[in-house]
């Protein structure tokens, strides 16, 4: 007789928590019987069929059902106050506070929280009138006045949305698939932390858009503000019609936050990033730069160190006020380096830079080398944001070289000479340096096979400069001449320029160039015109593009002047790079995520030839048009139409 009644308090033990359970899932899955369809079953558990197919996206609506498929379908008997018990969270009923009782929690602790005496607590839970509180207890009472019924609310709001799991589907899947990380996917389910997940599942994702598995011949990007139809043409290399021949709800318009499909051809075959920012990410950066607070004053006019620092700082605030309104929470440290490696160093040695994702800064090479070298062995990402030089030497694998080496232009503008020749005589115009060189001897090695008489010439000045009659030698009327200019040596710059300007406009001539810096400073601007000079560049502003406008707007209203190039850079930069870490949570995943245009550049890393780290390919070819400043590949576009 005891084991039946001790088996009937086993069985109503487990019926009671099957119940519980049962009643604290708000969906469950439900198979397919025969000759069922989906009105059927949507009215089987009274939703309409829009609210199941909602809940099961994969199904199409004029779609048969096949017996035996698994659906998501709303669980009859659940109960948002268990649920919400279950989850450590009280809940409001019938005017009745229900409270589940915390570890070490008593009489006192619940009067001193809710402001409810023994006797109240007494009166509702007649439990307590012959034991004391204890951890796990569901107790009642009313509401106290004043009380924030918050907890629940929160819970049903969230942007969520079920999800069923697949076969052989696995958290990293379903996470990369949502754009968040495995560790915010545990957060939104708790129970797949220890137990994992297994096919019928049904889980908490993003109610946001699939970021489809990738087809054949097709990368994915998500519209961003501003674009339209034309730039979207114009970032792809595609017609209006290509596009929407690709994607046929484009002929409704273009929606910021669609996701469109790109169909990958030989000038375009990588994938855009394409940014997710989960709610309640949060990202640890860390600013270093020499803004020489130190000095009493500082005058900007003068001391140009501190002037490009601080342009690059306001930058990357407005870039930080950018992305908390997409929802993303940041902790931003900003350190002033004063461009002294022993301010540096106490700054390394303090702790305060522990636990960072990302740091940005220092700006210039020989401190990103510094800061690199002793960090080599911690977890933080390390962005070099303005820097040219060649960072591929630097043993760190988390160093990220943001602006294009100059080894990365020689290459971009070698290929658009070979893309673009038709017999052109060739001069390469250089300065006597060691280094410039072993560069000339790469590029005559590039080039040498598009002159079959093998006559590219080299021009090397003598006492500062390179005679006139030698340019009036070398280059020639009979042909077009592609003159490439290999120096970053002032004098050098401005005596080639301005002996090719000042040639009889019978000879024709394109002068190429890497990075239009402080070698130009003495050069006119007409004779570069004359010369049809192309150059590449990092950042390159177009005022005529909305993008760029908003930018401007935003920036003057808050800072009351104009920004800078540098201005530009900051946001650039560090906007890009807080949305990569809030997207994945590595280095790899992060610079492994595919190209991004912003304001003024474009990123698209690639591992460094060493392997020791990634440095930056998103390269501007530019021109002179007349005395316009254009991009290359919007010119091309043009005159082939």
């Amino acid at each position: 007789m005891r084991i039946k009644k001790l088996k009937l308090v086993v069985l109503f033990f487990v019926l009671a928590t099957c119940t519980m359970f049962s009643q604290n899932k708000k969906y469950e899955t439900y198979t397919v019987q025969q000759g069922e369809t989906l009105q059927s079953i949507a009215r089987k558990f009274v939703i309409t069929p829009y609210k199941l197919l909602k809940l099961n996206p994969e199904l199409a609506e004029n779609d048969a059902l096949v017996e035996g498929k698994i659906l998501i379908v709303p669980n009859k008997n659940y109960n948002p106050a268990s649920a919400a018990i279950d989850d450590g969270k009280d809940y409001v009923e019938n005017g009745m506070l229900i409270h589940k009782v915390l570890p070490k929690e008593t009489f006192f602790r619940l009067r001193k929280e809710f402001g409810v005496s023994k006797r109240i607590l007494r009166k509702y839970n007649p439990i307590l009138r012959v034991e004391d509180l204890k951890a796990g207890q569901i107790i009642k009472f009313p509401v106290p006045r004043n009380y924030k019924q918050d907890a629940v609310e929160e819970q049903l709001s969230m942007a969520t949305k079920p999800y069923l799991v697949r076969p052989k589907e696995t958290k990293y899947g379903i996470s990369r698939r949502y754009g968040i990380s495995i560790e915010k996917l545990e957060e939104l389910n708790p129970q797949i932390k220890e137990a994992g997940i297994k096919m019928t599942d049904i889980i908490w994702v993003p109610d946001t858009q699939e970021i489809p598995d990738p087809e054949e011949g097709f990368s994915y990007h998500k519209v961003e503000k501003g674009e339209n139809l034309f730039r979207l043409g114009q970032l792809f290399e595609m017609t209006e019609e290509e596009l929407i021949a690709a994607n046929p709800e484009l002929r409704e318009g273009v929606q910021e936050g669609m996701l469109i499909k790109i169909p990958l051809n030989e000038k375009n075959n990588t994938s855009a990033f394409i940014p997710s920012v989960s709610v309640g990410k949060e990202i640890k950066a860390i600013l270093m730069l020499p803004l020489m607070s130190h000095k009493p004053t500082v005058d900007f006019s003068k001391n140009r160190t501190a002037d490009i620092a601080t342009d690059f700082y306001l930058g990357a605030m407005m870039a930080l006020d950018s992305v908390k309104k997409m929802g993303l929470s940041v902790d931003m440290k900003v350190f002033d380096t004063q461009n002294n490696k022993k301010v540096i160093s106490s700054l390394l040695a303090s702790g305060n830079l522990g636990g960072a994702d990302v740091m940005i800064g220092p700006l210039f090479f020989g401190n990103v080398q510094f800061v690199a070298s002793i960090l080599k062995n911690k977890e933080v990402t390390i962005v070099s944001p303005l820097s040219q030089k060649d960072h591929g030497l630097i043993a760190n694998s988390k160093l990220v070289q943001s602006a294009a080496s100059e080894d990365k232009m020689i290459t971009n503008v070698m290929e658009h000479i070979k893309r673009t020749y038709k017999d052109e005589n060739i001069v390469i115009v250089t300065d006597t340096l060691a280094t410039s060189s072993l560069k000339v001897a790469k590029m005559l090695k590039e080039l040498q096979p598009l002159d079959s008489l093998n006559k590219i010439t080299v021009l090397k000045p003598e006492k500062g400069y390179i005679k006139r009659d030698l340019f009036m030698e070398k280059v020639v009327e009979k042909r077009d001449n592609f003159v490439i200019l290999l120096s970053n040596d002032g004098i050098v710059t401005t005596d080639v320029v301005q002996n090719l300007g000042s040639m009889s406009e019978k000879v024709k001539i394109t002068l190429f160039g890497f990075n239009k810096g402080s070698n130009f400073k003495n050069v006119n601007d007409n004779d570069l015109a004359r010369v049809n000079f192309h150059y590449t560049a990092s950042n390159y502003i177009d005022y005529e593009d909305d993008l760029v406008k908003d930018f401007v707007t935003m920036y003057s209203h808050k800072n009351y002047s104009k920004p800078s190039e540098y201005a530009f850079r900051g946001f650039d930069v560090t906007y890009d790079m807080l949305l990569r870490f809030a997207t994945y949570s590595n280095t790899n995943g992060a610079l492994n995520a595919g190209y991004s245009t912003r304001a003024s550049s474009k990123f698209e890393y690639v591992k460094s030839e060493t392997g020791k780290g990634f440095v930056n390919q998103g390269i501007h070819l530019m021109k002179y048009d007349g005395l316009h400043i254009v991009k290359v590949e919007e010119t091309m576009a043009t005159e082939t139409e």
